[in-house]
């Protein structure tokens, strides 16, 4: 069991250079896309600390990954801080890269106790919290879905419009395809796709980075780089989708501790 402590966080940035960093969609089709994702769910915790009482949450975490070691759990739980924007002061855990019937295992093993124990040691520390399942889009993503995490990672929530899933992955892919071409193009990013515990559709883009300077401008911006290869009026039209398709999007960056 691994449970590192990061931070996050927010920024902002242009949505097209958010939607840069995905990668080539590999399987167009459900069943496809079904196997290759078969093994890339997560659960998502957040948790707000009540006010002047975050050293006390942060022990009681701590205190709480702990037991997960002494009930030899092993699954990988990762822990960050968001630290700006309008959820600053939360605190981000997640386990990735299960299949949906690893959570029934977990939950004959672990699921009683486990809550007990975060009940007793994390729940008078809480403000407020929720959780939520999505899937690593490996067919979505540049960096494969295990891939340990940067020393910073820029994170980008798309909130769309109903309906709008099909199109949005479309107009994405354009996007990938053209990027793929660029052979310097970073190959760091993945996305997540919210299943259920909050307001859907709903993509999550990550985007490592090894520190803050890799966030300076690449020689092209996405916006070159689809007029190259698309030309300026299909550029447009693929960025125009993109926009369209959004009902809200947030930012962040994640920085390891």
């Amino acid at each position: 069991m691994r449970i590192p402590m990061m931070t996050l966080a927010v920024a902002a940035f242009f949505v097209a250079t958010c939607a840069a960093q995905s990668g080539t969609a590999v399987g167009s089709n459900t069943q496809a896309v079904n196997a290759q994702n078969a093994n890339n769910v997560c659960r998502i915790f957040f948790q707000t600390p009540k006010p002047g009482m975050t050293q006390q949450f942060e022990a009681a975490r701590k205190k709480h990954n702990a037991f997960h070691g002494t009930q030899k759990d092993t699954w990988t739980w990762a822990t960050h801080e968001i630290q700006t924007g309008d959820n600053t002061g939360t605190y981000v855990t997640s386990t990735c890269g299960h299949s949906w019937k690893d959570f029934d295992d977990w939950e004959a093993k672990m699921g009683k106790a486990d809550a007990a124990d975060a009940g007793a040691s994390i729940g008078p520390t809480v403000q407020n919290g929720r959780n939520g399942l999505y899937v690593y889009r490996a067919d979505m993503s540049l960096a494969p879905a295990n891939q340990p995490p940067g020393a910073i990672a820029a994170v980008t929530v798309y909130i769309l419009h109903p309906g709008a899933t099909p199109d949005f992955i479309a107009a994405i892919k354009k996007v990938n395809d053209a990027l793929n071409k660029q052979t310097d193009w970073p190959k760091s990013s993945g996305w997540l796709q919210l299943i259920n515990g909050g307001q859907a559709p709903t993509f999550v883009l990550i985007q490592q980075r090894k520190n803050w300077a890799e966030f300076a401008p690449l020689p092209k911006s996405v916006q070159d780089v689809l007029a190259e290869v698309y030309g300026k009026e299909e550029s447009d039209a693929i960025q125009k989708t993109i926009r369209e398709f959004m009902f809200l999007m947030g930012m962040s960056n994640v920085r390891t501790a």
